[in-house]
């Protein structure tokens, strides 16, 4: 009995942990529809790749309609659980491609806050970003914030950034 269970146990895994395979496999081949249900899939039973892609697709608006707040929820919760790496890129694509409908700037609000209570290697990245990005993002009292609890959790770089840029001025 336990080795039915077991079976069967491993069975559901492995449909649930290949969505995002599936949906990359899909994608590639064109078929975006199909990926989206893959990934809608996997993003719905917690698969961090899933909620990555989805979320992007969601915040690009290209393959499918825009919808921030969508984007804004998955990124979020992907941001949480997702690698360093994948906190970087979500970090960069948010701040890149934010709108100004009101609606935009709530769901990045709430990204905001989501990455704001995040490790110290992706406060340091999105402070940077706000210090040295363009226009549309260069904010240095919010970077000097971001930069101030990555040096405070001992991040190195976050302390050279601390001094090069003088961010004492800005908290």
């Amino acid at each position: 009995m336990l080795k039915h269970i077991l079976v069967v146990s491993a069975l559901i895994i492995t449909l649930f942990a290949n969505n995002y395979e599936r949906g990359d496999e899909a994608y590639e081949e064109g078929d975006i529809k199909k990926a989206v249900t893959f990934w809608k899939t996997g993003a719905k039973y917690g698969e961090v790749d899933s909620q990555f892609m989805l979320g992007f697709l969601y915040l690009q608006g290209e393959d499918i309609p825009l919808d921030t707040q969508k984007a804004a929820t998955l990124l979020a919760k992907a941001f949480d659980h997702g690698s360093e790496t994948i906190r970087i890129t979500i970090a960069l694509a948010y701040y890149k491609n934010k709108a100004h409908a009101p609606a935009d700037i709530k769901a990045l609000e709430q990204f905001e806050k989501a990455i704001d209570k995040q490790g110290r290697i992706a406060q340091y990245n999105l402070g940077m970003l706000f210090i040295t990005g363009d226009a549309d993002i260069k904010n240095m009292k919010k970077g000097a914030a971001l930069i101030k609890k990555a040096k405070d959790a001992g991040l190195l770089e976050a302390k050279e950034a601390w001094s090069q840029y003088n961010l004492k001025k800005y908290i």
